[in-house]
């Protein structure tokens, strides 16, 4: 069934097409929901940057980070914390279950080859964890004909150096993609004169991946296929309970999933996938090992009936923690494993101009409860190009392990944070232009936070209202796009004990934060600048940190057909900066290098 049917003829053909906004692929101007793609030659302008900086350019976005890479990392979506915004690698779930979170600082850049953001509460088609929304990494996929070899190296300040070489193709009805990448850089002293974390030493990191995909056409309809990334490191970091020879942490992160996807019937799509996901994790400076699993099991089926398009399927989810300081040692938590089953259904139909979506799932978490979560989106696509849209979504996240079950403070009796969200949007595309203002808010009830005694409770509700601007133009050599969003993070918190609310800023949010670029392209050439502006905020320990605004340079130029040469200058004017107070931003740095595409 083709959404839009009377107009489709009129819309741009060349739009991008996401998995993420709906579970199955669909046109992005036709997702009704806040989504934004970052692709493979985006990736590759990055350079050096860490995967945490780069999603915080793709608007709506705000991060921090705890040094440079490989060291603490989060993200804020729409206000929504790190461990309320959920994380997929090739569709399955990235997450630790001891504190929620994908820890996005474990995975380079060079491993990845797209990303899917999505913006908007998301339970209702992914469970627990997609209060702020969603996203997906996929790794490199086969592409053409025979064997395709590609390779890059480059080289930049403070020690940076990184390698990646793999291959892609087919043969018949086979496919495959390999690609190997190690990254090392020496780091910069991250901690600022003050900072009760404060060591004077450079924090290097080193980091190696692996990423394979398979996929094989059983015929006309049926194709099976798998995909694996695995990333393995070592990151040395400051904070006040180490010293510099002891502050370091070997780290490894791997998702591997497997698939068989085709048609029933003629109108019936059918995909069961199977996957599992880990982070592991291990401290020099004390005995902390943290071994974490989560697997995968979902059923999903698309069916063409009566004039609509359905979808419903089934999912069940198991996590399990081990490791020194979990289930072994003196103190151990007292639960090790969590299972979840799912079951979840939507439909969608076309009247006329209008389009209108309905989803709706139930998770029935062991040992937590069960949670139903819906959302409705409706798009009315007034001319070819002008589509006003507005959407309803409820979503939930689960306590954590380290909530529940940590040996020294345990909660049993936490309830699971809720969220509502509502947006409204009008969205402009012609070709490769784009122009979308999104007006939203989500209130977030029940947030976990941890009390004067270090115990989780239910004690704050969290409030995010705002408006996103976002632009894309082509204007003959020159590309311009940006973001800019304006809004009002907000915590209610009642004392426990004299039952006062207290209404303040969320910690790490601005209230105003932007993204600006422009690239221009002639033969050979290209070159571009990109900025990012975040307003004040304070820290969680209520430390204000100022604003700041800083500009990336970037250029590349192509040999020949296969050859290209590429270099990138970050912090143009060496600005220094905190995303977390105490710590210092990465600084001015130039990496370059030189990269070579068989395809």
């Amino acid at each position: 069934m083709t959404l839009f049917n009377p107009l489709a003829l009129a819309q741009p053909a060349l739009e991008a097409v996401v998995v993420t906004a709906t579970r199955s692929d669909t046109p992005v101007e036709r997702a009704l929901a806040d989504v934004s793609v970052i692709d493979a030659e985006q990736i590759r302008d990055a350079g050096a940057a860490t995967l945490p900086e780069l999603l915080r350019s793709a608007g709506g976005i705000e991060m921090y980070q705890n040094g440079g890479p490989g060291t603490v990392s989060g993200l804020y979506v729409r206000g929504a914390r790190n461990s309320q915004t959920l994380i997929l690698v090739d569709g399955i779930r990235l997450e630790n279950p001891m504190s929620g979170g994908g820890l996005l600082e474990f995975l380079p850049l060079s491993a990845i080859d797209r990303i899917e953001v999505l913006r908007a509460p998301a339970s209702s088609l992914y469970g627990s964890a997609a209060v702020g929304g969603v996203v997906q990494i996929f790794t490199r996929k086969p592409a053409g004909d025979g064997i395709l070899p590609f390779a890059s190296v480059g080289f930049g300040s403070r020690g940076t150096r990184q390698l990646q070489a793999g291959m892609s193709g087919r043969s018949g009805d086979t496919g495959f993609a390999l690609s190997l990448s190690q990254d090392r850089t020496d780091g910069f002293d991250a901690t600022l004169p003050g900072s009760p974390d404060r060591q004077v030493d450079r924090d290097g990191n080193r980091v190696g991946a692996l990423t394979a995909s398979l996929e094989h056409r059983l015929n006309a309809d049926w194709r099976v296929g798998a995909n694996l990334l695995v990333s393995d490191g070592r990151v040395e970091y400051d904070d006040a309970f180490s010293t510099p020879d002891t502050a370091k942490m070997d780290y490894r992160s791997a998702a591997l999933s497997a698939f068989v996807s085709g048609r029933l019937m003629s109108q019936w799509e059918s995909t069961l996938r199977v996957g599992n996901s880990s982070i592991d994790y291990e401290f020099a400076a004390f005995t902390f090992a943290p071994r974490t699993d989560s697997r995968t099991v979902s059923w999903e089926n698309v069916v063409d009936a009566a004039g609509a398009r359905w979808q419903f399927g089934v999912e069940s989810l198991h996590q399990k923690i081990a490791g020194e300081g979990l289930t072994v040692g003196s103190y151990i938590y007292t639960r090790d494993s969590r299972d979840t089953d799912s079951v979840f259904g939507g439909w969608e139909r076309e009247f006329g101009a209008h389009l209108l979506r309905l989803t709706l799932r139930h998770d029935r978490i062991e040992a937590v409860g069960s949670e139903t979560s819906g959302s409705i989106g409706w798009g009315w696509r007034l001319t070819p190009n002008w589509l006003l849209r507005a959407g309803w979504g409820s979503a939930f996240r689960a306590p954590t392990f380290d909530d529940l079950y940590n040996p020294w403070s345990p909660n049993p009796t936490l309830r699971p944070e809720r969220s509502r969200g509502i947006e409204t949007a009008a969205e402009w595309r012609r070709g490769g232009d784009l122009f979308k203002a999104t007006a939203f808010s989500n209130r977030i009830r029940d947030a976990i936070e941890l009390d004067n005694f270090f115990v989780a409770q239910n004690l704050e509700v969290a409030r995010v209202r705002g408006v996103t601007f976002e632009g894309r133009r082509r204007l003959g050599e020159f590309t311009l796009r940006g973001s800019v969003t304006f809004q009002d993070p907000q915590a209610e918190r009642a004392d426990p004990v004299t039952g006062i609310t207290t209404v303040s800023d969320l910690a790490r949010r601005a209230r105003r934060h932007a993204t600006l670029g422009a690239s221009w392209q002639r033969g050979p050439w290209r070159l571009g600048a990109d900025a990012i502006a975040q307003g004040e905020r304070a820290d969680t320990n209520g430390a204000r940190m100022t604003g700041y605004a800083f500009v990336d340079l970037w250029g590349s130029y192509r040999i020949d057909r296969h050859w290209q040469l590429f270099g990138r200058l970050g912090n143009v004017a060496d600005r220094e900066y905190e995303t977390a107070a105490g710590y210092r931003a990465a600084p001015r740095a130039l990496f370059v290098g030189v990269r070579y595409d068989g395809r």
